[in-house]
């Protein structure tokens, strides 16, 4: 297994190295066809690349499974998927400015920066080069590339301008310097490393404690829906034909997994496998029931078949093995009766088995997941108000903010995969009589959150440092302190009332009931304090089309006050040119925040449209009056 897991890492890195390539020409392209075709081969292998990620995962839980050990010998032994990610984060981040550039070439461009971003391609294409030949990729381990001396930045010697085109040039050389340097490669005083270092030992006891409790309870769990299972599928097959009642126990005892799965999805594969492969066997037999002695050889051609069936979307690892196994039970007997009586009792068993299976599950996981799904994205954004929250009260004490969002930053990445799972999960549940499942809108939404928690690490990496370089510098940046606070605090609102209606929609169920409380509270709050009912919203919709334009506006003005600081020696002039180049991208990730949250919001008011398609939502006055109670 750890053998695969180092295969993929190289396939990964090689990925990688190629999505980069593609993505510095786009930078560089002199034509708006050109940088669109190469954005457009970069975002294929981007998906490439997502598969492959995920696929290190699941093979690395599997090492896990096979040495459980592994979990509490070496708890410093960490994911490789989880670095692999790390390290597509800055590559990520280029593709999102170049998709946000409006013409190509890019304003600043010209010849010398072409000439600088060959030469760090050429850099970071030794880096992935290396991690290729060390693999699971290590990012603290990869070594420094000597060559050229790039370490004046030229693009800060341009004149900066107000432009907002400017922003998504400067994020895109961002990332490219987090995947040459790492994030604030010029204070390397150890700051980050001291915090984490002096936090570690005091919470990894902890934290190794609930996570042994926790793999035992799921443990436990499993083996008591395990034992269920196989028990009663056992029982009632031998009450329904006592020579043949153990096949009922072997459909569902080939694929058990730990984690929830599309319940009625795996066993529709399983029982479609398996009358697959029965029909199968039986045909062999009939054709060729003169070479009695070489019909196991017919296996080999059903073997390859059901390889492309393991893999497809429609049958999976469940319906694929089932397949297999159907037609060796017919092929590989012999003087057990004839094929086809065999084959109908087999089935009849493996549909008791299955309804057994199908019960449990029912019983352990009694909740739907397109209803976890909707509790899960509540979740997930009370996490994200979360992380806003954090920063808001945190952009001038750099220490506090990087310990207290690691923590903030892990529980959202934890409620991510979970939303992730259930609307996957969700997509292959049969609706029943319920409402269908909205795939398209959670789908939207699942992107958004996800460039959220992504832009989120970037945006905590860039006010430490500048908390750190403004100090250094002898520069105030209280004005511009001031103004992220006032964007986060309202994306702070934003993402709260978006949460509160997703649990006011899941408790009362009904959105009539919801407006006509949230009337009643609101014209009481009014009267009390002698306020419109709709200046809320007007205020609402006023900062909602001006606030992306300020962002920009106030950021790059600042941007051009550091820049025409006078330095005093090398170092100085170092430590200003990359402040201009992370206030540039940090007006860039706070304005992309802003607009991924206002998508959020269209996304959840057309679910609620679609669960409400009666009734006309006003959706903006609705948040308005949860956000007041």
């Amino acid at each position: 297994m750890d053998v695969q897991v180092r295969k993929i890492c190289r396939f990964y890195a090689e990925n990688a190295s190629n999505r980069f390539n593609l993505l510095v020409e786009a930078f560089c392209a002199k034509g708006d066809m050109a940088a669109h075709n190469l954005i457009t081969d970069a975002r294929l292998l981007s998906k490439a690349g997502a598969k492959l990620i995920g696929s290190i995962k699941d093979k690395h839980e599997g090492m896990l499974w096979e040495k459980p050990w592994l979990r509490f010998l070496k708890p410093k032994r960490s994911d490789p998927g989880e670095k692999l990610q790390e390290m597509d984060m800055p590559i990520q981040g280029m593709e999102w400015a170049l998709t946000t550039c409006t013409s190509f070439p890019v304003r600043m461009m010209d010849e010398e920066l072409v000439d600088v971003l060959q030469i760090e391609k050429k850099q970071i294409a030794l880096k992935l080069e290396q991690a290729m030949r060390s693999v699971p990729f290590d990012a603290a381990t990869t070594p420094d590339m000597k060559g050229e001396n790039t370490d004046r930045s030229p693009w800060t010697q341009k004149a900066i301008s107000t432009n907002r085109e400017d922003l998504s040039s400067f994020f895109f050389l961002y990332c490219m310097e987090l995947l040459q340097d790492g994030p604030a490669c010029i204070l390397k005083n150890g700051e980050e490393a001291k915090i984490q270092e002096s936090s570690q030992p005091k919470k990894q006891g902890k934290s190794r404690v609930k996570q042994m409790q926790s793999f035992h309870r799921e443990n436990f769990v499993f083996a008591i829906k395990c034992s269920l299972s196989l028990g009663l599928a056992v029982l009632f097959g031998l009450i329904y034909n006592k020579e043949n009642g153990y096949w009922s126990g072997l459909t569902i005892a080939i694929s058990f997994v730990t984690e929830r799965q599309a319940t009625f999805m795996v066993a529709n594969a399983r029982a479609q496998g398996t009358a697959m492969g029965s029909v199968y066997g039986i045909l062999c037999c009939f054709i060729f029931k003169k070479l009695t002695d070489l019909r196991f050889l017919l296996l080999l051609p059903w073997i390859i078949f059901t390889s492309f069936l393991r893999h497809s979307r429609m049958y999976g690892q469940a319906g694929g093995i089932a397949a297999v196994i159907g037609a060796s039970l017919i092929l590989g007997r012999k003087n057990y009766g004839t094929p086809s009586e065999f084959a109908i009792a087999r089935t009849a068993e493996a549909t008791i088995g299955l309804l057994c299976f199908v019960a449990v599950e029912i019983l352990f996981h009694p909740s739907r997941s397109a209803t976890l799904a909707k509790t899960e994205l509540s979740r997930t954004l009370r996490a994200v108000q979360d992380c806003f929250k954090v920063i808001s009260l945190h952009t001038d004490r750099k220490e506090n903010l990087m310990e207290l969002m690691r923590e903030k930053q892990k529980k959202l990445k934890y409620h991510v995969r979970e939303l992730q799972n259930f609307i996957a999960e969700a997509e292959l549940e049969p609706n029943f009589w319920f409402l269908p499942f909205h795939c398209g809108c959670y789908n939207k939404l699942l992107i958004s959150i996800c460039k959220m928690t992504d832009l989120l690490h970037f945006t905590i990496h860039l006010i430490g440092f500048l908390s750190a370089a403004s100090q250094m510098l002898g520069v105030t940046w209280e004005e511009i302190q001031e103004q992220i606070k006032n964007i986060l605090e309202h994306l702070v609102d934003k993402t709260g009332s978006l949460s509160k209606c997703l649990d006011k929609v899941l408790l009362i169920k009904s959105l009539e009931e919801i407006e006509k409380q949230l009337q009643m509270e609101s014209v009481s709050q009014d009267l009390e304090l002698g306020k419109s009912p709709n200046a809320d919203v007007s205020t609402r919709l006023g900062y909602e089309e001006t606030s992306i334009s300020e962002i920009e506006k106030s950021f790059l003005q600042y941007t051009i006050r550091v820049a025409d600081k006078t330095e005093r020696n090398e170092v100085e002039e170092m430590l200003k040119s990359q402040m201009v180049l992370c206030l540039s991208s940090l007006g860039y990730c706070l304005n992309d925040l802003k607009r991924e949250a206002t998508e959020t919001e269209k996304e959840i008011a057309e679910l609620l449209k679609w669960e409400n398609p009666t009734r006309h939502v006003n959706f903006p006055e609705l948040l308005s009056k949860l956000h007041a109670t």
